[in-house]
């Protein structure tokens, strides 16, 4: 809800009139841009490991989020949701593989990796249970992980 509510009043004049809009404030932009990566997208990087994880926070009524050119350390990947049951990263620039921590909410009976099947993996991150999967991305590769 806030959310929206920052993204409805970025064009509206500050109170104080010389300042601009509210979205002249890089508070704004940074707040917004934070929340989709990190809440709506749920990225956690660690470049010095060359990894990152991934799950999908997307609420009732949004059916996918993508984002291009999501810098983390010397790479560059491009991350799409579509809703909470599948996700694809590609690597668009780096060297050297990544690890992609993959993860679902919920406790699925399957997994799969570029459609193949692969071992059903669950752990519980701050109280919620996932199932996951952990494939490499090789620079220029397109992995996608789908549970059902």
């Amino acid at each position: 809800m806030w959310f929206q509510t920052l993204s409805d009043q970025k064009d509206v004049r500050h109170v104080n009139t010389a300042q601009g809009t509210n979205g002249d404030y890089p508070e704004v932009s940074f707040t917004l841009l934070g929340q989709t990566v990190e809440g709506l997208l749920g990225v956690t990087p660690d470049a010095p490991a060359r990894r990152l994880s991934s799950q999908s926070r997307l609420p009732a009524g949004m059916d996918w989020l993508k984002i291009d050119d999501l810098r983390i350390g010397s790479s560059a990947f491009a991350l799409r949701h579509d809703g909470a049951r599948s996700s694809t990263l590609t690597h668009t620039s780096g060297t050297g593989r990544w690890t992609w921590e993959a993860r679902f909410p919920g406790r699925w009976s399957s997994i799969r990796v570029n459609g193949l099947p692969v071992p059903v993996r669950t752990k519980v991150v701050d109280g919620t249970a996932y199932t996951y999967a952990t494939p490499s991305v090789a620079p220029g590769g397109t992995v996608t992980v789908r549970v059902g």
